[in-house]
């Protein structure tokens, strides 16, 4: 895949992700860090394209695995490779990739090509509190989360990803539930 934002573009993503968390304090003292507590459950995630720069690949906290586009549910642009990982133990909070910083939000593309962010719909082997309470989230957090995404959708191949998970949604019946602005605040 040759169209990948450089390491410059997520090391100030990362920054920008790096000052604000969900919550006024740690959100995982009201799961007891569920999210960070499935070493053995096979729970992980994708790199971006592009985001793999940020990271070694010698992270003893981290496993790789090198997935082949065609063999998983990628948007028909994708070509080649791109990389899974896994955390072995807590992650350096400043190492989280991008989709761990902007958890629960999750970028989603209306009809007519808007982005918004909805409570993330994926199907977790845990419970989010901030989720299921649909917990207000502090605004810093999210418009940091949409200034991450707005810019990350410069990149055809994250739009185009952005825009088959949207899609995906709403054929599967998926909720798409607006988290920010919150629906009391709009």
């Amino acid at each position: 895949m040759e169209d990948v934002l450089g390491r410059k573009v997520y090391e100030e993503l990362y920054r920008l992700l790096d000052r604000v968390t969900p919550l006024e304090g740690d959100c995982g003292l009201l799961c007891h860090k569920a999210c960070c507590g499935q070493k053995d459950s096979g729970l992980g995630m994708y790199l971006l394209p592009g985001e793999e720069a940020m990271f070694s690949r010698q992270e003893d906290w981290l496993d790789w695995e090198e997935h082949r586009v065609e063999d998983y549910d990628f948007p028909p642009s994708w070509s080649g490779t791109t990389y899974f990982v896994r955390c072995r133990r807590d992650c350096p909070r400043e190492k989280r990739p991008i989709q761990c910083r902007t958890f629960p939000l999750a970028p989603h593309l209306t009809p007519g090509g808007s982005l918004v962010l909805i409570w993330e719909t994926l199907s977790l082997p845990y419970s989010c509190p901030i989720i299921t309470g649909r917990i207000t989230l502090r605004p810093e957090f999210a418009e940091n989360v949409r200034r991450v995404w707005e810019r990350l959708l410069t990149s055809p191949l994250i739009r185009d990803l952005v825009e088959f998970d949207s899609r995906q949604r709403v054929r599967e019946g998926l909720p798409v539930e607006l988290a920010y602005p919150h629906p009391t605040e709009s």
